[in-house]
């Protein structure tokens, strides 16, 4: 079944981590990733111990983020599924074996692995919340 990225499955994961106590004792997150899935692309602005919003933006707009965690629709979906069912690679393993994540300045990329517990969780609450 494929997920479509949009602004109501972001928003979900959005209301999810920002009730969740568990997600602000990940820490303080402050980047702001854009997810590219296909063609539709968004801006998510974590700061502090919550995502303060996500924005659908144009691919031109994706140079506003620190960096771009990409997929194709394929991808997307199996990542979500594997993450449902508990035994899928977190965006961590997939960066490292599939390149995921891309960003202009390598320092920027470092972000990401600074936060990508949080970023998991973030998109793992979303998968939760649409199944």
């Amino acid at each position: 079944m494929a997920t479509t990225l949009t602004a109501k499955w972001l928003k979900a994961a959005q209301n999810s981590v920002n009730g969740d106590t568990a997600f602000k004792k990940l820490g303080y997150v402050d980047t702001k990733p854009a997810l590219k899935v296909g063609k539709a692309a968004f801006l998510i602005n974590f700061e502090g111990f919550s995502c303060h919003g996500v924005q659908k933006i144009a691919v031109r707009d994706l140079r506003d983020a620190d960096y771009l965690i990409e997929m194709s629709q394929e991808a997307w979906d199996a990542f979500l599924a594997g993450r449902r069912r508990g035994n899928g690679p977190t965006l961590a393993e997939l960066d490292a074996t599939d390149g995921v994540v891309k960003a202009d300045d390598p320092r920027k990329k470092l972000d990401f692995y600074r936060y990508h517990i949080s970023l998991q969780a973030f998109l793992d609450a979303g998968a939760t919340a649409a199944a």
